[in-house]
């Protein structure tokens, strides 16, 4: 309302104050009247801008009279931006912590239903619970009746012990020794059925099985570096030892519960892996029957350890003998079994490892039929000489890696 009425005298105002300038501006023309000697015409218009100058004025002057929000308006606009956008601010704040208080009052009212039906669960145990307790207190209770009768019956036949004396306690003694005597001969027949089982099952196994590795026999044997980090050991062993299985699977032994057939010590193993941690050089490592073994039972076996190095260089002489006149094949069979016998344990006294039979290889029956069937057909006396084809480790055996050179030594 009140703006309303100053908006009224504002226009009535401004109308009036127009109203006299036009009055003025009209004398000032009639007359010619001159304004700081000014000419009519410009006196004219300079009296209607003063006019408009003070309608404008007067009007600002009456806002700025009347209203304070004008004149807060007019002076202090940048501050009222300035604290309008610090409000809108707050209020942006506001609203984010108040959405972050409803998803928390969401989150709490979730918890809340969740903690609810956890009430709810416990609430049915403990019922769960007192029922049990009810029904064990009555047992206790049938329970502790029942104990007073045995516990009267007890007395009585405490009594009734009490007067038997002396007579109760030389029986008791007697039943003592002979529940004593009767334990000893149950554990001698117990111990002697076992032992009948025990040995009537090797001995059907000895009769029926057959035997897949005799004692001290290879397994399997390969050549590892030493030196190497435990890591790197430990991953070798443990590829080794799966090949051994394999092997072992292959040649005939059934696969027992586990996958692996061959059981080792655990400290024969760290004995091993120390030793190829500390060394620093080709290691010969070879797994060994410990026992004779069957095709049912597991390969029980032992490491064993040697230094590798080459024993003989390619084209190396290892052995030679002299074979004179022989009067039958069958002699000079045995002259050459002599020999191949010598370059056995000269290979052994050089360095190459044996296996359990004592041998570092083997000649097959082709092979030897041709060596025997040379120094048959050439004049007496031969030579027969045993020369390595290539580098020999220690670790090899003689087989297809040396060469019979055989001559006649009569011309």
């Amino acid at each position: 309302m009140y703006g309303a009425v100053l908006i009224i005298v504002l226009i009535f105002i401004s109308g009036l104050i127009a109203y006299i300038g036009d009055l003025i501006g009209m004398k000032v023309g009639r007359k010619r009247l001159s304004l700081f000697g000014l000419r009519p015409k410009y006196t004219s218009i300079l009296v209607t801008i003063l006019t408009g100058i003070l309608i404008a004025t007067t009007t600002i002057t009456l806002l700025l009279v009347t209203s304070r929000g004008v004149r807060i308006a007019l002076f202090n606009m940048q501050a009222m931006v300035a604290e309008l956008n610090t409000l809108t601010q707050k209020v942006a704040v506001k609203d984010n912590r108040l959405k972050d208080m409803k998803n928390e009052i969401k989150s709490k009212s979730e918890e809340l239903t969740s903690l609810k039906e956890q009430k709810k669960d416990i609430e049915e145990q403990l019922q769960k619970t007192i029922d049990e307790y009810q029904v064990a207190e009555k047992k206790l209770k049938e329970s502790e009746v029942e104990l007073k009768e045995l516990t009267k019956t007890k007395q009585k036949l405490k009594n009734k012990v009490n007067s038997l004396g002396q007579e109760v306690d030389v029986l008791e003694s007697k039943i003592k020794d002979l529940t004593g005597q009767k334990k000893v001969l149950e554990n001698r027949v117990n111990n002697l059925s076992y032992s009948l089982k025990f040995v009537g099952q090797k001995y059907l196994d000895s009769m029926t099985g057959d035997i897949v590795y005799q004692k001290g026999e290879m397994i399997h044997s390969e050549v590892i570096e030493a030196g190497a980090s435990d890591k790197v050991i430990v991953r070798r062993l443990d590829e080794f030892i799966g090949n051994a299985n394999r092997k072992a699977i292959k040649k005939g032994i059934e696969n027992q519960k586990s996958n692996r057939v061959i059981k080792m010590y655990e400290e024969d193993l760290f004995r091993v892996a120390k030793a190829l941690r500390q060394k620093s050089t080709r290691m010969v490592v070879r797994l060994v029957a410990q026992k004779n073994t069957l095709q049912d039972e597991e390969v029980v076996a032992k490491f064993s350890l040697y230094e590798d190095y080459q024993v003989y260089h390619k084209n190396q002489l290892i052995a030679k003998k002299q074979i004179n006149n022989v009067e039958s094949l069958k002699e000079l069979e045995k002259e050459l079994e002599t020999f191949l016998t010598k370059v056995n344990n000269q290979a052994i006294k050089d360095g190459l490892i044996p296996n359990s039979q004592g041998q570092v290889g083997s000649l097959n029956f082709s092979r030897f039929y041709s060596l025997f069937n040379k120094l048959q057909r050439l004049e007496k006396p031969v030579q027969v000489k045993v020369v390595a084809k290539e580098d020999i480790w220690r670790s090899d055996s003689l087989t297809s890696n040396i060469e019979f050179i055989v001559r006649s030594l009569a011309r």
